[in-house]
C-alpha cells in the first residue's frame, strides 16, 4: 500500500503541474520556448556541409504551439533550452529559406525529466556532381558520394544526454560523438605522461556512454582506432569535478575543412537532483534526479497498461470455455504490474536514502 500511495502520489503530482503550467505567448522568432516543468534541449551545428542553419522547433499540439527559431554557425553549440512536455517537428535548413533541397526534419518527444541533445550532422551535395570539379572539399563530396553511403547524407541525431546517469558531482564525466563523415572510428582517450587510457571508442555517428574519471593533470585526445597517432587535442577543457562534457568531432579528413573537436558541457547540479524541500527548475521536487523521475514515469505507463489489459480480460467473457483462459492471462497481466509496482518502488527507494 506504501508503494501504491507513493506511485499515485507522484503520478498526480506530475499530471498536475502539467496541467497547471501556463504558455505564455512567445512574440519574436528568437525568443525561448516558456520556462516550466518539461525536458531540456540544446543544438549542435556539427555539419560541414554548410555555414549557417536555421533551427525551427514547432508543436502541433493547440495548447503548445509556439515556435522556437535559432541561427547556427557551423561548430556552434546553444545552451539547454527548456520546452514544455509534447511533441515537436525539429525542422533544419539554410538561413533565408533558399536550398530547400538539403533541408532536414526530425520528431522530438519531450518528457518531464529528459535532457537532449539535437545535432546536425552529415553531408549534402549543395551542386550536382561535376566530373571537372577538380581537387578541393566540392571533389571530395563528390567523391564519397560515388558509392551508395546513405549513412554520409545530411541528418538529425539525437542524443540522450542523461547516458545512463552514471556521472555525478564527485568528478568530470566525459563522452565523445563521431560526427565527422569519411573518417573512421576514432578513440577519446585519457593521456598522462607515457601511459594512455582509451575511454570510449565510436565510429561514425555513434556516441559513447559517459565516462567519469578524475584527470589527474592528464589530457584528452582524439586518436585513430587502435593507434596512439593524436587526430585532435580536446584544449579548453575545464576538468572541474560535476562539469559533464560531450566531445564531438566534427570536420572532414581534407585540409580545407579539417578535422577539430566541439565540446558541449552542462553541470551535475543542472541535470542532478534539486535541493531538498524546494522546487526544481522543471517542475521536480524533493530528492528525484530527472533520470529517476523519467524512469519512474516509464514505469507507470508500463503499469497502467498492465492494468488495463487485465480490466479487458476479465470484462464478461464470452462464453465459460473462454472465461479460464482470461482469468489466467489476467493473473498474468497483474503479476508483471506488480514487477513493475516494485521496480519503481527502488526508484523511490534510492531518493529516500539520499534524505539528510
Amino acid at each position: 500500500m506504501r508503494q501504491l500511495l507513493a506511485l499515485l502520489f507522484v503520478s498526480s503530482a506530475l499530471h498536475v503541474a502539467g496541467a497547471q503550467a501556463s504558455t505564455p505567448a512567445v512574440d519574436r522568432v528568437d525568443a525561448p520556448l516558456p520556462v516550466f516543468g518539461g525536458a531540456l534541449v540544446r543544438f549542435v551545428h556539427a555539419s560541414p556541409s554548410f555555414g549557417t542553419v536555421r533551427v525551427e522547433v514547432a508543436s502541433s499540439v493547440p495548447q503548445l504551439d509556439e515556435r522556437y527559431v535559432v541561427d547556427l554557425d557551423y561548430m556552434e553549440a546553444t545552451e539547454y533550452r527548456e520546452v514544455p512536455e509534447g511533441s515537436y517537428e525539429i525542422v533544419i535548413g539554410p538561413v533565408g529559406g533558399d536550398g530547400d533541397a538539403f533541408s532536414v526534419s526530425e520528431r522530438l518527444d519531450a518528457v518531464p525529466g529528459s535532457v537532449t541533445t539535437v545535432a546536425l550532422v552529415g553531408l549534402a551535395l549543395e551542386e550536382p556532381a561535376d566530373a571537372d570539379a577538380g581537387e578541393g572539399f566540392l571533389a571530395w563530396l563528390q567523391g564519397l558520394f560515388a558509392p551508395d553511403r546513405p549513412e554520409l547524407a545530411l541528418r538529425v541525431l539525437i542524443l540522450d544526454d542523461l547516458g545512463g546517469a552514471t556521472y555525478g558531482p564527485d568528478a568530470p564525466a566525459y563522452r565523445i560523438v563521431h560526427a565527422a563523415p569519411g573518417t573512421d572510428a576514432v578513440d577519446l582517450a585519457h593521456v598522462r605522461d607515457d601511459a594512455a587510457d582509451v575511454l570510449a571508442t565510436v565510429s561514425y555517428l555513434d556516441a559513447s556512454r559517459f565516462v567519469a574519471i578524475a584527470p589527474d593533470g592528464g589530457r584528452l585526445e582524439v586518436r585513430a582506432a587502435g593507434t596512439t597517432a593524436t587526430i585532435e587535442a580536446v584544449s579548453g577543457i575545464d576538468h572541474a569535478p560535476g562539469l559533464i562534457h560531450t566531445v564531438f568531432l566534427v570536420g572532414t579528413p581534407i585540409e580545407e575543412i579539417p578535422l577539430q573537436t566541439v565540446v558541449a558541457t552542462a553541470t551535475w547540479a543542472e541535470l542532478g537532483p534539486v535541493a531538498p524541500g524546494t522546487a526544481g527548475a522543471r517542475g521536480v521536487t524533493g530528492l528525484m534526479t530527472v533520470q529517476e523521475v523519467a524512469t519512474l514515469r516509464e514505469l507507470l505507463v508500463a503499469l497502467g497498461q498492465r492494468v488495463d489489459a487485465a480490466e479487458r480480460r476479465l470484462q464478461s467473457p464470452a462464453d465459460v470455455a473462454e472465461s479460464d483462459g482470461d482469468v489466467a492471462e489476467a493473473s498474468r497481466e497483474l503479476g508483471e504490474a506488480m514487477r513493475l509496482l516494485e521496480q519503481a518502488h527502488l526508484v523511490i527507494d534510492a531518493a529516500e536514502f539520499r534524505r539528510p
